[in-house]
């Protein structure tokens, strides 16, 4: 009689051991490309929103023109203003025109918006009307996460750098009398890009460049 051949249990045991193995590297080799997608992705997505939040900011700032609001308070705001909370700079407001009006809407071209910093959120305020009425909401949109040592700044006709707007001597004026700035300097810092700085160039300083 023939013996009849086959694995022992030890060969088993090592075989399905190199497998569990096999199947393990495999999977880690997965999970890692499956995660470095992801985070690609992440990044990817953060420099969109990067993309399009300067990408307004360019065309808000390109568009100022020398405006006035009143707000729902019956206050009169400047054509373009610091924003100050907590005895801090944390954005800025304006008046920019080239307001989109594609359902021909009886309304103006001009448009208010406002960027605000709240913690490291950057947001976005628009008012569809220029005049606000009482209890009129702004639509708000949030461009920016992770927003740090944000910083902005104002060149006067003088070519001097303004951290406050209007400056000290226009206050004195009428809102409507108050004049833009030649440019300004927006800074901040983001985790993924560090360091980042904008000279945006207002339609008062259009002759000597455009914005960067």
């Amino acid at each position: 009689m023939h013996r009849l051949k086959g694995f022992t249990l030890i060969e088993l045991l090592v075989a399905m051991a190199i497998m569990a193995l096999i199947g393990l590297l495999s999977w880690q080799v997965l999970s890692t490309v499956i995660r470095a997608r992801e985070l690609s992705g992440i990044h990817l997505q953060r420099l969109e929103n990067l993309q399009r939040a300067l990408q307004l900011i360019r065309t808000d700032v390109r568009q100022a023109v020398q405006r006035p609001v009143s707000d729902s308070m019956g206050g009169v705001l400047s054509p373009l203003q610091s924003v100050v909370q907590a005895s801090a700079v944390s954005g800025m407001e304006l008046t920019r025109t080239g307001m989109m009006n594609p359902m021909h809407q009886l309304r103006s071209r001009l448009q208010r918006v406002r960027y605000e910093l709240r913690g490291t959120q950057l947001h976005r305020l628009s008012w569809t009307y220029l005049d606000q009425a009482p209890g009129t909401q702004p639509e708000d949109l949030l461009l920016l996460d992770g927003v740090h040592d944000f910083r902005l700044r104002y060149l006067d006709s003088s070519y001097q750098w303004q951290v406050l707007w209007p400056e000290p001597m226009d206050l004195q004026k009428k809102p409507a009398d108050q004049p833009l700035p030649m440019a300004i300097d927006l800074s901040f810092r983001t985790e993924d890009t560090g360091q980042l700085r904008i000279l945006l160039v207002l339609p008062a300083g259009l002759g000597s460049s455009n914005g960067i």
